[in-house]
C-alpha cells in the first residue's frame, strides 16, 4: 500500500503544479476586506499560500478574512485556485501551496507513502452532546421506503447482501460508518463504498434506488430531510466523541522547521475564526454562501479548545489497520502531528 501511495505522490507532484495557472474563486474578489489588512497589524507581513476551497470547508477561511483574524496576525493569504482532491497533497509537497487540510486517516496514508508532512492543529470536530445535532459531522440516510427504525434493523433487512454506501477510503464517511458498524456489533466487510462527487449526487442516487445509504455533511441535512430520507445513524453513534468529526491543517516538515512563526500565527488566527464560527453560525453560513456562490444550509462545528488532544487521531489510525490499509504501528500519532504550536 505504501508503495502505491508513494507512486501517487510522485506523479501528483507534477499535476499539482496546475494550480499555478488557476485563477481564484468567483467570490475571491469579495473575500478580502480593505478594513482588515496585514499591513495594519504592526507585525512583519507573512504570506501563506493555500488552495481556493470552493466548498463548505472554506468557512473558517472566509471568517478569518472577513473578521480580520488573519490580518491581526500579520498574515496575507494567497489563494492559488481550486484543486481536485488528488492534486492537493502534491501542491503542498512541491511548494505551490503551504497549508493543507485533510482528515487524520488520509494524512496517515500520506505519511506511510513517504510524504514529510504533519498536522499542526485541528479544524472540524464532532460537537459535544449539549450542541444541536445539526452540527454533527455526518449523517447516514436511506430511502424513506425502509420501514425499520435502526441501523441494525436495516442491515438485517439486507440478509447478508452488500450495502452500498457513498464514500472513498480513506475519508470521513468510510471511517465513521465503519466505526458505527463495529459499535453496533456489525461487520464492516458487508459495506461496499462507492465514490460520489458530492453529497447531493449521493442523495439523488438513494432517491433513484441506485445507492443504499448516503453519507452526508451538515450543509445537506436539510436537503435530505426535504427529500424525506430516513436517518439511520450519525457521527455521534461512533461513541468516539470529538474524534469522529476530526479534520486537520498540515504543513510540510521542512516548512514547519524553517517558518515556525508563520505556522504559529496561522494556528492562532484559524482557531479564533473557528471559535467565531461556532458562536455565529447564521452569519457564517451567509458569508460562506456568498463566497462559494452556492446555497449553504449549515456549518460544521470546529475545534477551539486550548492545547491539541492528539488522542483524537488514534481511532482514525486504528481503522486503517483494521481495514488492512496499514500495518500495526506502521504509523503512530507522533508521526502525523506536532504539538509545537498548541497552547
Amino acid at each position: 500500500m505504501a508503495v502505491v501511495i508513494a507512486g501517487g505522490i510522485g506523479i501528483g507532484s507534477y499535476y499539482g503544479r496546475t494550480s499555478d495557472t488557476i485563477q481564484g474563486a468567483a467570490g475571491l474578489k469579495n473575500l478580502k476586506d480593505a478594513n482588515n489588512t496585514a499591513a495594519n497589524s504592526g507585525k512583519k507581513v507573512i504570506t501563506l499560500k493555500t488552495d481556493t476551497k470552493l466548498n463548505c470547508s472554506s468557512t473558517p477561511w472566509v471568517i478569518a478574512e472577513k473578521k480580520g483574524f488573519f490580518a491581526e496576525e500579520g498574515l496575507e493569504i494567497k489563494y492559488t485556485g481550486e484543486l481536485k482532491t488528488e492534486q492537493k497533497l502534491p501542491a503542498i509537497l512541491n511548494g505551490t501551496n503551504d497549508i493543507g487540510g485533510t482528515l487524520p486517516n488520509a494524512l496517515a496514508t500520506y505519511i506511510a507513502g513517504g510524504a514529510k508532512v504533519k498536522a499542526v492543529t485541528l479544524g472540524e470536530v464532532d460537537p459535544p452532546d449539549s450542541v444541536d445535532p445539526k452540527f454533527r459531522h455526518m449523517r447516514y440516510v436511506t430511502s424513506e421506503k425502509f420501514a425499520g427504525k435502526t441501523l441494525k434493523e436495516y442491515v438485517e433487512s439486507k440478509k447478508g447482501a452488500k450495502i452500498t454506501v457513498s464514500g472513498t477510503a480513506p475519508n470521513c464517511s468510510t471511517f465513521i460508518f465503519n466505526e458505527i458498524f463495529r459499535k453496533e456489533g456489525l461487520d464492516p466487510s458487508q459495506i461496499q463504498y462507492v465514490a460520489f462527487e458530492s453529497d447531493t449526487a449521493a442523495i439523488q442516487a438513494v432517491q433513484q434506488g441506485n445507492l443504499d445509504v448516503a453519507g452526508i455533511h451538515p450543509p445537506f441535512y436539510k436537503l435530505a430531510n426535504d427529500s424525506k430520507l430516513t436517518l439511520l445513524a450519525d457521527s455521534h453513534d461512533t461513541g468516539l466523541g470529538a474524534a469522529s468529526g476530526a479534520s486537520v491543517y498540515y504543513f510540510t516538515d521542512k516548512f514547519i522547521q524553517e517558518n515556525p512563526e508563520a505556522v504559529q500565527r496561522f494556528v492562532n488566527a484559524i482557531k479564533k475564526a473557528q471559535d467565531w464560527v461556532n458562536h455565529n453560525t447564521d452569519e457564517s453560513v451567509k458569508l460562506t454562501a456568498e463566497y462559494i456562490g452556492q446555497p449553504v444550509n449549515a456549518t460544521h462545528y470546529y475545534f477551539t479548545d486550548k492545547g491539541l488532544p492528539t488522542d483524537l487521531f488514534q481511532p482514525w489510525i486504528d481503522d486503517l489497520v483494521q481495514s488492512g490499509t496499514l500495518k500495526k504501528d506502521q504509523v503512530k500519532i507522533d508521526d502525523i502531528v506536532t504539538t509545537q504550536f498548541s497552547s
